[in-house]
């Protein structure tokens, strides 16, 4: 056994540390003690130099955790921009891709993107490096620490934004064909990215390197007990998690007891007058009116149209899910070190609900494939499978009709193309 070895049996680690630098500033203090305990303090000059030999290994992650989480992070970051770069490819590129509630989507993965570029260089620096060791700088500091704040509450404004274009597609129709417009949802994403990097610029100020004991930190000039940081942060809690999460619940709440609703409205019996008389009825094709009702503009008629926006609806409602659960350990986390005086500091809880955060940015270019028929031939059709996409395409033309009895007798057959925004408002 090395003397480091045994000086730290008789001290902890912080004690031998002390103990080495008080030394390299005043010898003597300890060379009385030092020879009462039949150690010179040449053999103790020698062990400090071995145990600062040998820190900054024993002070970083285990070589295990370091690969794992090397590979988790990375990974899901590859995965994830990979799959939002397709997302907005797909949505720009893919004739009647280009609808409000997309729109919406697009916004999300761009936030998704911005996260894991702003995110995954600091973590990996954090895993692959002692404590104390800061590789970006002052300014790499302040934008790495702007950047996530900026994603994170540009995709929580997304995602009311799609929810709130939803509830009123859906349980207002006549006012949808108006006010859910593309170039209304443009309008908004700007509006929330604009008030996004003005909300959050204060970061730039807050983040700044600290010189501590064992080195450089990026860290904010606020500290947990100021009540400026209570007041700001728990302000973006409430605005940008809290209050979000409550309005999706209420809101598709609503949207479910609409749809089925108008579902069980679709699957009862209607009465049928029986005329006394033959009358000839007269087969017209017209083309779809502006003005016509938005119930008269549906995909396949009444109960497929329900089914499609139910789809659509479940599909969306997923994606706020996973952003609540996958954000909620992290959020609790940093709620309860700002009050409690026991902070939680387990290492593997820190890097779960890290891990969490990467997946809820990664899954859901996956969830779209999975859950939206749309989205699997748009993306078939963007790498060149055309064959089933076009098929597809005029088997729903083919099925995308109503018939509507006019007052005079005729009845009418409405056809509505695919990329008719009153049908590509279903998203």
């Amino acid at each position: 056994m090395s003397l480091s070895e045994k000086l730290k049996e008789m001290f902890n680690v912080t004690v031998l540390k002390e103990l080495c630098n008080n030394l390299s500033k005043d010898p003597d203090s300890y060379s009385d003690e030092l020879s009462g305990w039949g150690i010179t303090e040449d053999a103790v000059n020698q062990a400090c130099q071995n145990l600062s030999l040998t820190e900054p290994e024993e002070d970083m992650w285990p070589l295990s955790i370091r690969i794992t989480m090397t590979i988790i992070f990375a990974g899901l970051s590859l995965i994830g921009i990979i799959g939002n770069i397709l997302v907005v490819l797909v949505v720009w590129k893919v004739p009647g891709m280009k609808t409000p509630t997309n729109c919406y989507l697009v916004s999300l993965a761009l936030s998704d993107c911005l996260f894991f570029l702003a995110t995954t260089p600091t973590e990996l620096n954090y895993l692959h490096t002692v404590p104390g060791t800061y590789i970006f700088g002052s300014i790499g500091c302040a934008i790495f620490s702007y950047a996530p704040y900026l994603a994170i509450n540009a995709s929580s404004l997304s995602i009311t934004a799609f929810t709130i274009e939803r509830f009123i597609g859906i349980c207002y129709p006549l006012r949808a064909r108006y006010i859910c417009t593309v170039k209304r949802a443009k309008l908004i994403i700007i509006c929330i990215w604009i008030f996004s990097f003005i909300y959050n610029s204060p970061w730039l100020y807050l983040a700044t390197l600290k010189e501590e004991d064992s080195g450089l930190t990026c860290s904010f000039k606020l500290e947990r007990h100021n009540w400026s940081y209570k007041v700001i942060y728990f302000g973006d809690l409430g605005m940008f998690y809290v209050i979000p999460m409550i309005l999706n619940i209420l809101i598709y709440g609503r949207i479910t007891y609409t749809l089925s609703k108008s579902s069980i409205k679709g699957n009862s019996p209607s009465l049928k007058r029986v005329p006394k008389e033959p009358v000839d009825t007269q087969l017209t094709v017209s083309a779809p009116s502006t003005t016509a009702p938005r119930e008269f503009f549906v995909n396949g008629g009444k109960r497929s149209s329900t089914r499609g926006k139910m789809q659509v609806i479940k599909m969306l409602l997923i994606v706020v899910i996973i952003f609540a659960v996958c954000w909620l350990p992290y959020r609790a986390m940093v709620t309860w070190n700002s009050f409690a005086s026991t902070k939680i500091d387990s290492d593997f809880y820190i890097l779960f609900s890290k891990t969490l955060i990467f997946i809820n940015c990664a899954i859901n270019p996956i969830l779209y494939n999975v859950m939206s028929a749309r989205f699997r031939n748009a993306f078939k059709k963007f790498f060149g499978n055309k064959g089933r996409s076009t098929l597809s395409k005029k088997s729903s033309r083919m099925q995308s009709t109503v018939l509507k009895e006019g007052r005079n007798g005729d009845t009418k057959v409405l056809i509505i193309p695919d990329d008719d925004p009153a049908a590509s408002n279903n998203s």
